[in-house]
């Protein structure tokens, strides 16, 4: 499984000051907002076909299966996997 790239941003100086203006840019990102959500998500320690269903719906939200189809498909094997898995 892939590792998550390590940086140590604040190893450079900049970005320290929460009022930044790079640190409000960061956080103005989409990347950003769906990390904070993700986040936000976990927390409440959700099972796990809620969180199948998660990354589903972030997934097709940003068109990441190519076509509605193969949104559609996707779809399906979710489905299957959760009433084969008991979810």
């Amino acid at each position: 499984m892939a590792e998550t790239k390590q940086v140590d941003y604040e190893l450079s100086g900049r970005g320290t000051n929460p009022g930044d203006k790079r640190i409000r840019r960061i956080r103005a990102r989409s990347s950003y907002l769906l990390f904070q959500e993700l986040y936000d998500f976990l927390e409440n320690k959700p099972a796990i076909a809620d969180i199948l269903r998660k990354f589903y719906d972030i997934m097709d939200g940003r068109y990441s299966f190519g076509s509605r189809k193969n949104a559609e498909y996707a779809a399906e094997s979710l489905y299957w996997v959760l009433k084969d898995k008991g979810g």
